[in-house]
């Protein structure tokens, strides 16, 4: 028997003052009536207010369902420590897929500023300096963790984000030097944690408006070390898309040794065609989420996987990204595409009850 909330999300036209009926309280038990997804989802670090309390059951559901608790580069001790708490009371459970942590990190793009990947001197020593320690601390904060809480909680991700330098043509000493660049990140996160996956942003294929429509992300020259390829699913409702991107980009995987693609996927958002332009990034789209059921179930469901050639090499999708950050208050459709992925995985043929996720017509009137 489903069950009927009202939950009051913002939306154009709505009172700044409407308020909230069990928001959080309802969420929890939506999540709770959700079979674990097949595959560790790892993603966008989660809302402070959430690392910041393991108590909080949004929490727990979460990373029961998608098997990963994943934080930024100014996670604290606490932080790390909740994320423990949360992971260890999911695989007390004893899951098939034991709950892990998952580390993003944008290098390059702070204290190295504006300057060009040939740059090898202080300011590089001190970014590589920076990476490690963050690393480390967190290590050590994990370590600790787990001797408290006699558990043996693991690191399995770290996910880079650089979108600061950009190949070109004919410029071997450039391109040999951002090839350099990312090789020692990768090195520090192997010495650091040498069982975790790097997984880099944009390692592959994109759909462009140019040439032939598709062209590969210009932060790489695909000679430097890797893990895994990626791709971002960015336009959900347009599957067609979704499913070559990941093709393409498996194709490239292949041509490099590789045969693992990192997709990550926009849940209530994404890149949204415009008249005026060839797209723009909507934080808030709340497409229809038939769409997301749909990419839930190809991406998670053997069936699909099965038949790469009606569908993608979805085979190949060993781990999964979320992108923007789960319960982001930017995105407040996310929780209901969240819902439809997973019932999509899990092949249960129901959308999220729209009566779920509107105003209250009575509050907004504002009777």
């Amino acid at each position: 028997m489903s069950m009927i909330v009202v939950l009051l999300l913002a939306q154009i036209g709505a009172s700044p003052s409407t308020p909230l009926v069990n928001k959080e309280k309802e969420i929890v038990e939506l999540l709770r009536e959700l079979k674990p997804l097949q595959k560790i989802h790892y993603s966008w670090p989660l809302p402070t207010k959430i690392l910041d309390n393991p108590n909080d059951p949004r929490y727990r559901e979460y990373v029961r369902l998608t098997h990963a608790a994943c934080f930024g580069d100014a996670v604290t001790a606490s932080q790390v420590g909740a994320a423990v708490i949360v992971c260890q009371t999911v695989n007390q459970g004893n899951p098939k897929i034991r709950a892990s942590l998952g580390i993003n990190y944008s290098p390059w793009h702070r204290g190295f500023g504006e300057n060009p990947p040939t740059e090898s001197g202080l300011l590089q020593l001190r970014e590589l300096e920076r990476f490690e320690k963050t690393l480390s601390d967190i290590k050590t904060w994990l370590s600790v963790a787990n001797s408290r809480h006699d558990c043996n909680v693991e690191l399995t991700a770290v996910m880079l984000d650089t979108e600061c330098f950009h190949i070109r043509e004919n410029d071997k000493l450039w391109n040999d030097s951002i090839t350099r660049k990312h090789n020692l990140i990768y090195d520090i996160s192997k010495k650091v944690f040498p069982e975790a996956m790097v997984i880099r942003y944009g390692r592959g294929i994109q759909r462009v408006n140019y040439g032939t429509g598709w062209d590969h992300f210009k932060y790489y020259t695909f000679a430097e070390k890797g893990d895994c390829f990626s791709c971002a699913l960015y336009r959900v409702p347009e599957i067609g898309q979704m499913r070559e991107t990941f093709r393409r980009t498996f194709e490239l995987a292949k041509l490099h040794g590789s045969e693992i693609v990192v997709p990550t996927v926009a849940l209530g958002a994404g890149y949204r065609r415009k008249v005026e332009k060839y797209q723009e990034w909507q934080s808030d789209w709340d497409f229809d989420p038939v769409y997301s059921w749909s990419l839930g179930a190809e991406l998670n469901h053997p069936w699909f996987a099965a038949r790469p050639q009606r569908y993608a090499p979805w085979g190949a999708a060993k781990y999964v990204k979320f992108y923007p950050a789960p319960f982001n208050e930017k995105t407040p459709s996310w929780i209901k595409h969240f819902i439809a992925y997973v019932r999509g995985a899990n092949m249960v043929k129901e959308l999220p009850e729209p009566k779920l996720f509107q105003i209250n017509p009575k509050n907004n009137s504002g009777q």
